[in-house]
């Protein structure tokens, strides 16, 4: 609908991103960013529809409301970081409720505006151990999955006074569910059964063979999921080989402001999985926030990069990858029993 002078109530096109100049001094400059977030709070306070999604929104509506002037001038500076602590990046508010996305002349990008606070928290050093622990996901699941100590890590995860242990120590809640973790990973799974075919059918979008990008977690934690990813591409005919070697995703240092790390996460994985791409192979991820750094975030912290742009036109989340195929018929549904009705949850 337009308004009045030429503007434009909310936005009526589809949301675009800019690319995220983590790179330059300004970026990290604290007043800089307080007054960014005093910007676009103030349009969150005039809009609230993000209100029923994360705490965020929430909290900064309470400081609002609270405050003297009940405006966001209200609102002590170094309030606004109980908003930055409450958003996990999960993105909902950008893609299914904010108005104000770019190309809207208001540029409002609330779960990237916050990731460069959490940038400039990791910069200063205000960050918990418990954090920086729990986001080197290579290095706790490489210990945790030594034989024998895998199975006294989960024993231990399981019990009262070890759970205690870790509230008081690393502020992990008691009732918490922990993953486990295993000393016979995906890699070591699927190994003996998977490069056996050298040529797959295109469909659609997918050239039809597949290279298993594991994750961390799904490496360490979930290593079934891989299993039962590669009888069911097999089944359907689709050759799959793992990725010669990979580190974490780096989302996880990505939540905590990390960036740094997650540059270096990038320079392991992209040549990887470029060449693997090189070589006609499509890259799918079992954890869909995986799948979703390299489709997503690492193109707008690196928009330069032609590698970076290569991977991310031939990852594909597991259900994306088989719906696509599936559109051009070539997903077998001859099942032994009913399914029932299936709901697919885009990721």
């Amino acid at each position: 609908m337009a308004a009045t002078g030429g503007q434009r109530e909310g936005n009526l096109e589809a949301p675009t991103r800019h690319p995220i100049d983590w790179r330059q001094a300004d970026y990290y400059n604290e007043d800089l960013l307080f007054s960014e977030l005093e910007r676009v709070f103030d349009h969150c306070h005039g809009c609230r529809r993000c209100v029923s999604l994360c705490q965020s929104f929430p909290t900064l509506f309470d400081l609002v409301d609270e405050s003297d002037t009940m405006e966001v001038d209200g609102i002590a500076k170094q309030d606004y970081w109980r908003v930055v602590d409450n958003c996990y990046l999960c993105d909902l508010c950008y893609m299914t409720k904010c108005p104000y996305t770019p190309p809207h002349e208001w540029n409002i990008d609330f779960p990237h505006l916050m990731l460069r606070a959490k940038a400039v928290k990791y910069k200063k050093g205000d960050v918990k151990l418990r954090d920086r622990l729990l986001t080197s996901t290579d290095l706790v699941g490489s210990l945790a999955g030594i034989p024998v100590v895998s199975g006294i890590v989960n024993r231990f995860n399981k019990t009262k006074n070890f759970r205690e242990i870790l509230d008081q120590g690393l502020g992990v809640h008691p009732d918490a569910k922990l993953p486990e973790y295993h000393s016979r990973s995906m890699r070591k799974r699927p190994a003996d059964h998977v490069g056996l075919q050298a040529e797959g059918e295109p469909a659609g979008r997918t050239r039809g063979k597949v290279a298993l990008f594991a994750t961390c977690y799904g490496n360490h934690n979930e290593p079934r999921v891989g299993e039962d990813l590669v009888a069911v591409y097999e089944h359907n005919g689709i050759p799959v080989t793992l990725a010669q070697k990979e580190q974490c995703c780096g989302m996880p240092k990505l939540e905590l402001g990390d960036l740094e790390a997650v540059a270096r996460a990038k320079q392991a994985n992209i040549p990887v999985l470029a060449r693997l791409v090189d070589e006609g192979w499509d890259i799918v991820a079992p954890v869909p926030s995986c799948a979703l750094m390299f489709k997503q975030e690492l193109p707008l912290l690196f928009p330069d990069d032609p590698e970076v742009k290569k991977v991310a036109g031939a990852i594909f989340d597991v259900f994306e990858y088989l719906m696509i195929r599936h559109r051009e018929g070539k997903l077998k549904t001859d099942f032994q029993q009913g399914l029932g009705k299936v709901a697919y949850h885009a990721a």
